[in-house]
């Protein structure tokens, strides 16, 4: 397999990010370490015996026995075991997954198919659900499924933000490229691969992608073209948008019905900040929660196995949100932003609302260290040009994720 290196610039960014530390062979947590005194594994069914005070994570006690304090980072080994390159100082030479300007429903397949086909047998793909306009929500797996350690990364749940498509598809292809001979932190990534799975969801509104690309056109039904035609002039009569229809679909958020699919998850519904009573471009949240098969498909995925981290991708400012009110995972969610913040140079920020994905893994049953990561700066949707940037700042988030749940959860 051939390689090419990385620009000294990324290399040199990463390397002199103070979440990357050169410690050598065997390279646990950082100066926390791993706890020698665990108590117990962490078992979600326990969050219900934690005290519930004012101002006191639900997840406190659980995150000291997993080792470590939220302001540490982790160390990362630059040790190239023997057959291995380094791969994080490589990329990918003659890529599947171009920088597109306006990444499509019909590139995501086109990719997928060729992913598998270059490289047999190391990525699984299912379809999650059908949408109301008849594309597929497609869920792309990476490792051993049997892996004690799972992590979720979805994208582009608003329509506009599709540019996060085209980055989770770079990232998965990079990662099969040097599935076979990559390393990270002095072990193969085959090593890695056994031990933590991969989900990503790359287009969890594939319909709504295709509105704020294509408008009307972007629809195969007539009714769903009628129902956006009359969101827009709901929108107008309303005074919520002077814009002229081209751009107002461009800058469509929704699905096909008019619903932001990001504050339609049972999870504070009646908090969501969406104030529209009708289908909308953005301001919609549902008639009820998970009352979309996008939505649902997404909460039926995560309720079906024990997550360690869930990541959302969306391009707007290059933050991380990791808390809300009540979250039951707010030491392990600020621990894994704090350590993405250190390769991605975002900031970090609380968000308000509710409705949203990232809302329901922090308050559900089984909740999950979640964080949202905004890539990118301007207007959505944003331009292409931006992709080698944002590409040099996420590089390295699945490593980080798949490093801090493996290494946190250890022996659980």
């Amino acid at each position: 397999m051939g390689i090419v290196p990385m620009a000294n610039a990324y290399v040199t960014a990463y390397a002199q990010s103070p979440g990357y530390v050169n410690s050598g062979p065997g390279v646990g947590l950082g100066s926390s370490g791993s706890s020698s005194t665990q108590k117990n594994s962490w078992d979600v069914s326990d969050i219900g015996e934690y005290p519930v005070d004012s101002g006191v994570s639900l997840d406190a006690w659980a995150y000291a026995d997993t080792g470590g304090v939220a302001v540490t980072a982790m160390t990362v080994s630059d040790e190239v075991p023997e057959g291995c390159v380094q791969s994080t100082a490589m990329e990918v030479e003659d890529p599947i997954v171009a920088d597109e300007a306006m990444y499509t429903y019909a590139a995501l397949k086109s990719d997928i198919a060729e992913l598998q086909k270059r490289y047999s047998g190391k990525l699984k793909v299912r379809s999650l659900v059908k949408t109301p306009d008849g594309r597929d929500v497609y869920e792309l797996i990476l490792g051993n499924e049997k892996a004690p350690t799972h992590i979720l990364i979805e994208a582009s749940i608003h329509a506009r933000e599709y540019i996060t498509t085209n980055l989770c598809m770079k990232q998965i292809e990079y990662l099969l490229y040097f599935y076979d001979d990559g390393c990270y932190d002095g072990k193969p990534l085959k090593t890695w691969f056994n031990d933590v799975c991969v989900h990503f969801v790359p287009m969890a509104n594939p319909d709504g992608v295709s509105i704020s690309q294509y408008g009307l056109s972007g629809l195969q039904s007539t009714a769903l073209r009628s129902t956006v035609e009359k969101a827009y002039l709901d929108d107008v009569a309303s005074g919520y948008t002077t814009l002229d229809m081209g751009t107002y679909l461009q800058r469509w958020k929704a699905n096909a019905r008019g619903v932001n699919l990001n504050q339609n998850f049972d999870a504070m519904f009646e908090f969501a900040s969406g104030m529209a009573t009708v289908p909308s471009s953005e301001d919609y949240r549902g008639p009820y929660a998970e009352s979309e098969p996008e939505t649902k498909a997404l909460a039926d995925l995560y309720d079906s196995r024990v997550w360690r981290a869930v990541l959302h991708y969306h391009a707007q400012g290059q933050i991380l949100y990791w808390d809300i009110e009540n979250n039951k995972m707010r030491e392990h969610s600020r621990d894994l932003s704090n350590n993405i913040m250190l390769v991605t140079g975002y900031q970090k920020a609380v968000a308000g609302g509710g409705g949203g994905f990232k809302e329901y893994v922090q308050l559900c049953d089984r909740p999950a260290a979640s964080v949202t990561v905004e890539m990118g700066a301007g207007t959505c949707p944003l331009p292409g040009s931006q992709m080698p940037t944002i590409w040099a700042q996420n590089k390295f988030v699945v490593l980080t994720a798949m490093k801090w749940a493996h290494d946190k959860f250890a022996g659980t």
